[in-house]
């Protein structure tokens, strides 16, 4: 046997020793853990006190479905919200309608007369470093506050109810007339954070 073929053949048997035994390898690996995290969510909320009715003189009303009211008369009521806005990039909006404290009749000709007749009016001001601030009214008159996360926000809502007097007579079909203020129309909405500028 010539000196090439045995080369060959002392190749090929290293090649096949090599490959025979590729099965058997151990790869090295190692792995890591990633630290998690708890994840809490913030809150957005709003409450109303009990609101507090007096009439022109100052004087609390405790009881305000048995008061009964006449030409002249103005009542308000006032009411405090508090917001509490927790969370990182939070903001958020709260509306207040104008004549948040909605008046509903029914059909009765006395019930929809006394509601024709009455106006009622909304007012909203905030404490800031002490002192009592009003809030400016938007063009369609409801309050529009943006709200920021940080401690309990509180704002104070007054609500005015004026039965004003006309000439005599005018308000005779009211006489007897019930309207329900019951309904006290309010909204917290989260509102988009701004966009990040671009570096």
């Amino acid at each position: 046997m010539n000196k090439m073929l045995k080369g060959s053949i002392a190749g090929a048997a290293g090649v096949a020793l090599l490959l025979g035994g590729a099965g058997t390898f151990a790869l090295w690996n190692d792995d890591a853990a990633i630290a998690g995290a708890i994840i809490t969510a913030g809150t957005l909320t709003v409450k109303a006190s009990e609101s507090t009715w007096r009439d022109g003189a100052g004087t609390e009303i405790t009881e305000p479905e048995k008061y009964l009211i006449v030409p002249g008369d103005t009542l308000t009521s006032a009411t405090t919200l508090t917001v509490n806005a927790q969370g990182d990039n939070l903001q958020a909006t709260l509306n207040i309608p104008q004549g948040s404290i909605a008046a509903h009749a029914t059909t009765d000709k006395e019930d929809v007369a006394l509601y024709e007749a009455l106006e009622v009016m909304t007012t909203v001001t905030t404490v800031e470093d002490g002192g009592t601030v009003a809030i400016e009214a938007e063009v369609d008159g409801s309050y529009k506050v943006n709200v920021s996360a940080g401690e309990s926000q509180e704002y104070l809502v007054t609500v005015a109810v004026d039965f004003p007097s006309g000439a005599e007579g005018d308000d005779n079909a009211a006489q007897a007339g019930r309207v329900d203020l019951s309904a006290f129309d309010v909204t917290l909405t989260q509102t988009p954070a701004p966009a990040p500028v671009a570096e």
